[in-house]
Formats: structure tokens, C-alpha cells, sequence
């Protein structure tokens, strides 16, 4: 789970102060009906609170055993190390992961700054929006869909529904084919090729298509494959 958005109209129900995330956790333990959260992220830094402050309520909530561990989302990388040197400073439990919107469509911040940088803070990186809220499924080739998140939602689709990004993806269909996968496949199997890379979240209203993007884990790419990908989307500089 995650928090740092506000959850309610309370001052107090948003960011990354001791309050929120004491009160935050318990709710999300309720509403998902467990015990303990194997990971729990702060979805954004929050410049309004001390660092430290965020990092020692982290802390106590591994030692009460409410989460196994904590880890960041979308945060600058100069905070990473910020959080990292203060928890080693205080002998505190650090971030462990490092959450970031990545995809063939989204590339510069994880590629230049995120993955060459992890290592060396023994974090690992975990991955959301990989298929760019479908964009690069196809689904959207032909137009945007009746009842569609591109269709729902106004800033996802001024995000992602751009001539430019449409037509690499339609480039990309050729490549899919000849290789004997869907793109959804080829994307997603991209994505897993990257050495750093922990983990892809995935989102589906489908069985079907959950089946789908789980035939990502048996594309094997070859360097030639991966070039030729890289080729189409090399220009991606969201």
C-alpha cells in the first residue's frame, strides 16, 4: 500500500508526517484485511515534513510490526540519498525500494538517474504504468475507446494520447508480430530485461488480460530484439 495523497478534507489526511502515517496504516490494514503490509510506500516526498520525522515512524512501524518494510515512490533522487544517509546516520531502518513510473513511453528520469543509482543504496526498483494506461497494448491505435481509461480520464488521456506516441506504438506491432507476441508482451518483457528491475505492477479489469501480461515472463529477448525496440522508442523522452 501507499500514502502521501489527501484521503479526506482533514488538514492532517495527507503527506508524510508521524500523524498521517500512523493513523494511515491502521486504516489501510483495516480495509485490506490483513495484519501486517509486506511494503509500504511514500507515494511522493513531502517537503512539508522532516525527513526525519517520516523516517522514524517508518521505523516504528517495522519494530511494531505493522509493515515488513518501507520504500519510496517517485521521489527525486537527491532525497533517496537524503533518507538513506539519515537512516544509516540514526541507525534506522532505510528505504529498501524505490517506486517509478517507467515504460517504453516514459524512460529518462529511471534510465538516467533512478536505476544507475540504486545499487549502490541496496534498493531495488519497482515499476508502475509499464504499458502507459494501455497505450502501448494497441488498444488504442484506432482511436480512443467509449467507456475507456483514455476515455474516462482527462489527464491520463492528455498524458499519453499523442500522435507521436500512438505511431511508435503502431511501429511496434510489426516487431511484436514477426517475434510471435502481442506488444503488451513485448512491453511489459522489455521492461523485465533491465537488470535493477524488481518487480512490474501491473493493472487489469480483465482476467483475460491479467493472463496476458503474465506471458511476459516467458519472452526471452534477444540483443538484437532489444535494439530494434529501443530503436522505435529512442526519441521517448517523457
Amino acid at each position: 500500500s501507499k500514502l502521501f495523497r489527501p484521503m479526506s478534507e482533514d488538514v492532517n489526511d495527507q503527506g508524510l508526517s508521524r500523524k498521517h502515517i500512523m493513523e494511515s496504516i491502521d486504516k489501510s490494514l483495516l480495509r485490506i484485511g490483513t495484519e501486517y503490509l509486506d511494503i509500504y510506500f511514500c507515494h511522493r516526498h513531502d517537503p512539508e515534513t522532516a525527513m526525519e520525522e517520516t523516517i522514524r515512524a517508518m521505523d516504528d512501524l517495522i519494530h511494531a510490526g505493522k509493515i515488513l518494510y518501507w520504500g519510496t515512490s517517485e521521489w527525486p533522487l537527491e532525497k533517496i540519498e537524503e533518507a538513506v544517509g539519515l537512516a544509516e546516520k540514526y541507525n534506522l531502518y532505510k528505504p529498501l525500494v524505490e517506486q517509478s513510473q517507467y515504460s517504453l513511453l516514459c524512460r529518462e528520469r529511471v534510465e538516467k538517474e533512478i536505476l544507475p543509482s540504486l545499487s549502490q543504496y541496496g534498493m531495488g526498483l519497482v515499476v508502475f504504468s509499464p504499458l502507459a494506461s494501455g497505450l502501448l497494448t494497441g488498444k488504442y491505435d484506432g482511436g480512443i475507446p467509449g467507456k475507456s481509461r483514455l476515455e474516462r480520464l482527462g489527464f491520463v488521456r492528455e498524458t499519453w494520447y499523442r500522435e507521436e506516441h500512438v505511431s511508435r506504438v503502431r511501429r511496434l506491432k510489426p516487431v511484436a508480430e514477426e517475434l510471435g507476441f502481442q506488444r503488451n508482451e513485448l512491453a511489459l518483457a522489455w521492461i523485465l530485461h533491465h537488470p535493477g528491475i524488481s518487480s512490474v505492477i501491473t493493472g487489469a479489469t480483465q482476467r483475460g488480460q491479467l493472463e496476458d501480461n503474465l506471458k511476459a515472463l516467458d519472452v526471452a529477448l534477444s540483443r538484437e530484439s532489444m535494439e530494434r525496440i529501443n530503436e522505435i522508442f529512442s526519441d521517448a523522452k517523457e
